[in-house]
């Protein structure tokens, strides 16, 4: 009996612990993402030969739009430190598009707010009080200067293909991965992102 009461005053010790004013302020993780936006829109130049009129092929460009990456903390859960993004182009029927230039990783700097805002006016999460803190949806978007998921190789094979064969239907796989702020390592996966893909003008020049 004397051993069930220790463990019962430890508990609610631990339990104690997580709570400020009846808010849990636990080291509970839940953040998804969301990534939108991202875009190849291509100008298509059919060049032809000045003399014989014959076809020579295409000289095409591309403006390639980055997407932005919106990250959802729930309430109360703890932030991210975010370190890498890995990115997989995946076709219409799920296969790596442009091969091995279709997998790729890149570096992030960026911290994820948690799900938290302070009842203090003016005050930043990190700055504030545990008292003060309460419980709420919080988002943390990153934008195209923050993160680039996409590279110019993969813009210029859409190009290559919008100008040729027809542009493909692209989806980005793209796995956050990072450091909790209770020291834990974490990913989250945003498995069906659009890459849109354009023709937006056609012309034809000879030389």
């Amino acid at each position: 009996m004397k051993n069930l009461a220790i463990m019962a005053g430890v508990l609610a010790l631990g339990l104690g612990a997580c709570t400020q004013n009846g808010v849990n302020i636990g080291q509970g993780f839940a953040i998804d993402a969301n990534v939108a936006g991202a875009d190849v829109a291509v100008a298509v130049v059919k060049v032809y030969d000045k003399t014989s009129g014959a076809f020579k092929g295409y000289r095409s460009t591309y403006t390639l739009t980055n997407p932005t990456v919106t990250f959802n903390a729930q309430p109360q859960s703890v932030g991210l430190n975010l370190q890498t993004a890995t990115v997989e182009v995946l076709d219409n029927a799920g296969t790596r598009y442009d091969n091995d230039l279709g997998r790729y990783q890149r570096s992030v700097s960026a911290v994820v707010k948690p799900g938290f805002t302070c009842s203090t006016a003016g005050t930043a999460i990190e700055s504030c009080d545990p008292n003060s803190k309460v419980p709420a949806n919080v988002a943390t978007i990153l934008s195209s200067t923050d993160v680039k998921l996409v590279t110019d190789e993969i813009a210029s094979q859409v190009a290559s293909d919008c100008s040729s064969v027809g542009c493909p239907t692209l989806k980005l796989k793209v796995t956050f991965t990072g450091v909790d702020t209770a020291g834990r390592a974490q990913s989250i996966t945003v498995a069906g992102a659009t890459l849109g893909a354009s023709v937006t003008s056609v012309a034809s020049v000879t030389e």
